[in-house]
């Protein structure tokens, strides 16, 4: 496989695509992961509140 040359700002390509692409896209997942850990953290905690203490003003509506 031959070797490509650096891009002219000094990057090298990431596949077809500009390192910045593929770090914006990364950085995407990495905040959908944290929403996806956030919500399920979210919806266990009120789950286990209904549970300890059931009744009351709901807060979150699942």
């Amino acid at each position: 496989m031959a070797d490509r040359e650096p891009m002219s700002d000094g990057f090298d390509p990431i596949g077809p695509f500009h390192p910045y692409v593929v770090m914006g896209a990364v950085l995407v997942l990495d905040m959908l992961l944290i929403l996806l850990v956030l919500s399920a953290l979210t919806y266990a905690g009120d789950k286990i509140e209904d549970v300890i203490w059931p009744g009351g003003r709901e807060w979150l509506d699942l």
